[in-house]
């Protein structure tokens, strides 16, 4: 299953190739290396004086491209959010940590619609990861960047370029900076009205607040919900991340494998509590690096969308 996900990422940067609409995409055809090294860096660079901007005008660019466009754009505003309790244990060669959490995680993101298949966004997210999510650390965050996305039906792909700040426990001292460009696809396969199945592939290049290129990531994702009954769901996914250093870690490499599963139960279309349990490993050719993680938590969630008629939605 692995394999077959992992595969989907190359048929994505294959597929990628055709949007040749979006300046981004054609860069990338001449590889991801020269890519950051030349084009991306060099406009971030000359546009942007604080990295919000920089990420603000690469947006606004690839937006300015379908201005002439005669019908307007719809629009629509979303708004996520996660209030969790989560209880983390990570295990290392040198220690082993507990953490007790219930920092809740909000976004907030506006699209418009450039063409019936084509679409662009501004987003901003922050506090603890959701249970389930994927990020490097345990602690809090906060993140604004964009997207442009491509649709074929059930299949989407695209690209996003995401600003994030990390800090120390619940939004104490920042600890990291790091500037995301994420290459994306995934598809999603309804065999049954009580059967979802998704699977989704990316790359990431990041750079940290000098942009300079940190690290090159490739992640395989598969999300299943089955429902059991009524508005009960099993849900799953198993998830794998290569990633490969460069810069001042150059020539570390890491593995991570991850799986979860637990309970969703649908109070109506924009609210839903979820049960959830996971583990992590991470194998790193860097002894100190290997890692193992347990989580289990719950929470409750809602996913708003502002531009329906009839808000909020009952079943």
């Amino acid at each position: 299953m692995f394999a077959a996900a992992g595969s989907s990422l190359w048929a994505f940067l294959f597929t990628a190739s055709f949007l040749n609409s979006s300046p981004a995409t054609r860069a990338v055809r001449a590889g991801l290396h020269e890519f950051v090294a030349g084009k991306l860096t060099a406009e971030i660079i000359i546009k942007a004086r604080r990295p919000c901007l920089g990420l603000a005008a690469v947006i606004l660019a690839s937006t300015a491209a379908h201005g002439a466009e005669p019908a307007a754009a719809p629009f629509s505003l979303h708004a996520e959010g996660s209030f969790p309790l989560q209880y983390i244990e990570t295990v290392t060669s040198a220690s082993r940590q507990h953490q007790l959490s219930a920092a809740p995680y909000l976004g907030l993101a506006a699209r418009a619609q450039l063409e019936p298949d084509l679409s662009t966004a501004i987003f901003v997210n922050g506090g603890h990861g959701q249970p389930g999510s994927f990020r490097d650390n345990d602690d809090t965050f906060a993140s604004v960047g964009g997207d442009i996305v491509k649709r074929w039906g059930a299949f989407r792909t695209g690209i996003s370029l995401e600003h994030t700040n990390f800090f120390d426990g619940t939004f104490g001292q920042t600890t990291s900076i790091a500037n995301d460009v994420n290459f994306f696809a995934s598809y999603l396969w309804l065999p049954n009205p009580n059967l979802k199945i998704r699977p989704s592939a990316s790359a990431t290049i990041r750079l940290d607040d000098a942009f300079a290129v940190n690290r090159y990531s490739y992640n395989a994702r598969i999300d299943i919900e089955q429902r059991l009954f009524g508005s009960w769901w099993l849900v799953a996914a198993p998830r794998l991340r290569y990633s490969d250093y460069v810069g001042s870690e150059s020539g570390r490499h890491d593995t991570r494998l991850a799986v979860l599963g637990g309970l969703k139960y649908d109070f109506n279309d924009n609210v839903s509590a979820m049960m959830l349990a996971g583990f992590e490993t991470r194998a790193s050719n860097i002894e100190s690096k290997n890692s193992d993680k347990f989580t289990v938590g719950a929470s409750i969630d809602f996913n708003i969308d502002f531009s329906r008629p009839r808000w909020p939605a009952g079943r």
